[in-house]
């Protein structure tokens, strides 16, 4: 059932990355919650964090569990349950893989032709010529592990169980610089894909009227730089 004014979202988060972080004192800091917190803020809507992995927020997300999900890639799929905004950004998904165990990947074909299988993350989405080749596989699971959360990808790498994973490039970026844990992660030239990522929202649990508010407050923000300020801070503009 839509909720009714006013407006009170769930929004979830994970503990990872410069997207969304969370300190000792469980507060978060980050890119998406930033975007978050201006929009939000500007909307006039009160907002809770939690931290949830991806594949099962965005089953939240469709059940009206949770209200609020950020860098979100639009597909028709999910146009069936999410409204969406934006786009807040874009986004370039690369494949990363361990220095010490180098796989320059140059091509789609290369990738799915490594001698190990490629961690990605359940629920996401790497774009339309991606999931058109691994249609094409009929036994995709010899290719790719699905892993529930971002540490499990490190940690299967580390243990050389994988050639590598899927990520988005800011991240790594980011966690090189202030990560040790990245310390010998590389990046192959080719990009998977690039897309535009999006503010979506549960059209089970958020209604019309909340929806066009925060649409209202996100071109308000838009033009006025504020979302532009927010991507200068992180070095994506």
């Amino acid at each position: 059932m839509a909720k009714t004014l006013p407006c009170e979202l769930i929004v979830r988060f994970e503990n990872y990355s410069a997207q969304s972080l969370q300190d000792e004192q469980m507060r978060w800091h980050g890119l998406d919650v930033d975007f978050a917190k201006a929009l939000l803020d500007e909307a006039g809507c009160g907002y809770r964090f939690i931290s949830i992995p991806w594949g099962r927020a965005l089953k939240m997300l469709e059940m009206g569990e949770i209200d609020l999900m950020l860098s979100v890639s639009k597909t028709a799929q999910r146009m069936r349950f999410a409204y969406f905004i934006g786009p807040q950004r874009e986004e370039n998904i690369v494949f990363a893989f361990n220095a010490q165990r180098p796989f320059y990947v140059q091509s789609l074909e290369e990738l799915f032709s490594l001698p190990r299988p490629v961690a990605i993350q359940r629920g996401a989405y790497y774009g339309e010529a991606f999931e058109a080749r691994m249609k094409q596989e009929s036994d995709s699971e010899d290719k790719f592990i699905y892993v529930p959360d971002n540490q499990l990808k490190l940690n299967l790498l580390r243990h050389g169980r994988i050639s590598g994973f899927l990520e988005e490039k800011y991240n790594i970026v980011y966690q090189r610089e202030y990560n040790p844990d990245f310390v010998e992660i590389d990046i192959a030239p080719f990009v998977v894909n690039v897309e535009p990522v999006y503010i979506a929202l549960s059209k089970q649990s958020v209604s019309k009227s909340v929806i066009d508010k925060l649409t209202r407050a996100f071109k308000r923000l838009n033009e006025s730089g504020k979302f532009e300020q927010i991507l200068k801070k992180y070095k994506l503009d």
